[in-house]
């Protein structure tokens, strides 16, 4: 009889397990799931709606959770130690504050537990934005460094075309020490890279086309400090160079690492390579502009498809007609050795991108800040729409795999059925860590139950909101125990009745 009721629910699960990979009608959480998504692990940490960073799977049930005293600034990460490293904005004043502002970093472990943090905030200097985890355990940090409006003058801007000052960016290597520490190993500032044709007294002067390695600091002129606004860093082992992305510029700049700190202030500092918006260093003008206030300048992981290009999220800010977004894929010019080919009056290459994604209707798919995406093993691309607080897989021919909602409003965790309020749920980025990551070695990576909340679903033990063989197994593998997960009833031992609660339950949850 044992054995025959065993039959029945294995058939059953076959027959429905369909029903639970659909996920149809739901409105926050995973709204759509087929096949051929990349298997693994999504991390992510809402802005404004709780102090939590979550670690979900491909149903959306969480594998793991940490909390934090405050909300995050912008980016989190893991490293290969299975810890989180989180940017945080501490709090208190600073003259220099804008959007995307920071100020600490800290790590935490798998467990939550507070292990290290790095505050780096003065009337002088602040973090933003992002960070990048090097491969020998520091951190790559982009920060504002705040310059006088005599320091503007004499570099060569146009007086009465910034703020009180202007705030251009500069990347520091921190190396952590103790529990709340770090020493800065390695400079690179933008203001040693500059170019102007304003003041030929001045020994940065020069026509910014002929100089498209260096930054034209009466570019971009307006009423604001933060001048450049870089808002993404990444990092290539295989070359040691940093690409930076610079929302305000409509460009992506790569930088060596290879060199000294002294080195990085002269001429060996000078970018490499830019891309973007030609306009920037006058070799251009607004027809050859293809990116718009882009975020997450990321290079393809070697052993992925398209690898050595590089994805951008593309926010579509000021891009002729409709407001839209866009992911584009470039190969850089690259030259053996490191450097970038760029012909005489010619912009940088390539001359369009070699693979975009836009939405079947451009204007379904837009983000006006935020955001970012990556390629993932399989050719599969993730892409976070960050004002909207939606992560979305597609394939390359641009059809959708995976789609998940962070299901948050203005008042905390929503109910499935619900839908986010706008601007309630925002999410700066998602990164995606594979199965095999060194990350979750050893790890307990059990799915709990979602983050939105559902009706009560007796029997689902593994959260994939249907009962079926699978949980059926669980429940036999504690037959007999205590294992309050598998004691539907909660009489303390798990046995028939229990058996008898998960078979009435059997199929899809309500």
């Amino acid at each position: 009889m044992f054995n025959r009721i065993l039959q029945t629910t294995f058939l059953l699960a076959a027959n429905l397990g369909s029903i639970a990979a659909a996920q149809t009608g739901n409105t926050i959480g995973v709204v759509v799931r087929e096949d051929g998504i990349q298997p693994g692990y999504t991390l992510f940490a809402p802005i404004s709606a709780t102090e939590e960073t979550f670690l979900i799977d491909d149903l959306g049930r969480v594998v793991n959770r940490w909390e934090s005293s405050s909300r995050v600034a912008n980016s989190v990460y893991l490293t290969e130690d299975g810890d989180l490293i989180r940017t945080l904005n501490p709090g208190f004043g600073s003259p220099i504050s804008a959007g995307g502002a920071g100020g600490k970093i800290e790590r935490r472990n798998w467990d939550g537990e507070l292990e290290w943090t790095f505050l780096y905030i003065n009337n002088e200097y602040r973090l933003h934005h992002d960070i990048e985890i090097l491969p020998n355990g520091n951190i790559l940090a982009i920060a504002w460094e705040a310059k006088s409006s005599s320091e503007a003058t004499a570099a060569g801007r146009i007086p009465g075309t910034y703020g009180d000052g202007l705030w251009p960016d500069k990347i520091i290597e921190i190396e952590p020490s103790g529990s709340s520490g770090g020493k800065i190993v390695w400079e690179w500032h933008a203001w040693d890279h500059l170019v102007q044709d304003r003041d030929p007294a001045l020994p940065n002067y020069g026509d910014p086309a002929d100089f498209p390695h260096r930054i034209d600091v009466n570019y971009r002129r307006g009423n604001s400090s933060d001048w450049m606004h870089c808002n993404g860093i990444d990092y290539s082992p295989e070359l040691d160079q940093i690409v930076i992305s610079s929302r305000s510029f409509s460009e992506i700049w790569i930088i060596d690492h290879s060199i000294t700190t002294k080195e990085a202030a002269g001429p060996a500092g000078d970018l490499l390579y830019r891309w973007g918006n030609p306009r920037a260093y006058g070799r251009g003008t607004t027809a050859d502009q293809q990116l718009f206030a882009q975020h997450d300048a990321k290079w393809i992981v070697p052993g992925r498809p398209g690898y050595p290009g590089i994805t951008i999220f593309n926010n579509g800010n000021g891009r002729p007609g409709p407001n839209y977004s866009s992911v584009e894929e470039i190969m850089t010019p690259m030259l053996r050795g490191g450097s970038y080919d760029i012909e005489p009056g010619q912009p940088f290459q390539p001359a369009s991108p070699t693979w975009s994604y836009i939405a079947s209707e451009p204007t379904d798919f837009y983000s006006s800040f935020i955001s970012g995406a990556e390629r993932l093993d399989n050719g599969n691309t993730l892409i976070c729409s960050g004002a909207n607080g939606e992560f979305f897989e597609v394939r390359p021919d641009g059809s959708e795999a995976w789609r998940y909602i962070t299901p948050f409003g203005d008042d905390g965790r929503l109910d499935q059925g619900d839908s986010p309020p706008p601007g309630s749920n925002i999410v700066f980025r998602a990164e995606r860590y594979d199965l095999d990551f060194p990350g979750f070695e050893g790890r307990d990576l059990t799915p709990g139950p979602q983050i939105e909340n559902y009706p009560a679903c007796p029997g689902d033990l593994d959260y994939d909101r249907m009962i079926d063989s699978k949980d059926l197994g669980s429940l036999l593998v504690a037959w007999g125990s205590s294992d309050p997960a598998a004691d539907i009833n909660g009489d303390g031992t798990v046995g028939s009745d229990d058996m008898g609660l998960l078979l009435v339950g059997w199929g899809p949850c309500p």
